[in-house]
């Protein structure tokens, strides 16, 4: 609900069929695998969104998985499109978990051929991402977030979401930043 009162507008047909956990969810699964496995402590969680700084955190943790022998989960947050005033019509088809489920697939398909032995996991959970990633890292033994990703302000080194996971994680955790190209 937002501070004006007024709740975001969910077509009601997505909102019966959402099989989504929350970041606050009792149990931290994956959101579209049917993975019954605890979380191994020594997993590498990076979080996902698609940006830039996402993908060359996401293959830094890869490598970083492969080296130490663990395992890497791939987390993708999303929110439904908030309003401060009139409700957000959202179309009858709209599905976020579907979408992020879909930006990360070919990613998992491309770290597998680079890596084959590589033990992947993706995990789309709904929420905000900072909540996500803090509640993810209680499941691994590093967390691997960008320090700027689609939320960014331009000029800003460390971005919101980075900066929390940074105070409030529940273990260890890299703020990958690209590494500036001389020219």
């Amino acid at each position: 609900m937002s501070p004006s009162g007024h709740s975001p507008m969910i077509p009601e047909q997505y909102a019966r069929s959402r099989h989504s956990r929350s970041a606050d969810s009792p149990t931290w699964r994956s959101t579209l695998t049917t993975d019954t496995h605890d979380h191994p402590a020594d997993a590498i969680i990076v979080g996902f969104d698609g940006s830039p700084g996402s993908e060359g955190a996401l293959r830094w943790a890869a490598q970083q998985a492969v080296r130490s022998g663990s395992r890497l989960d791939i987390v993708n947050a999303w929110e439904y499109p908030t309003s401060w005033g009139n409700a957000i019509p959202l179309p009858s088809d709209y599905d976020p978990a579907a979408d992020a489920q879909s930006m990360i697939d070919p990613v998992i398909e491309q770290l597998h051929t680079e890596h084959p032995s590589l033990d992947i996991h993706a995990h789309v959970i709904e929420g905000h991402p900072s909540d996500v990633l803090v509640e993810a890292s209680k499941h691994g033994g590093l967390l691997v977030v960008a320090s700027r990703g689609h939320r960014a302000f331009t000029g800003v080194v460390l971005g919101s979401v980075s900066q929390h996971c940074a105070t409030h994680a529940a273990c260890p955790v890299v703020v990958y930043r690209e590494p500036k190209h001389k020219s």
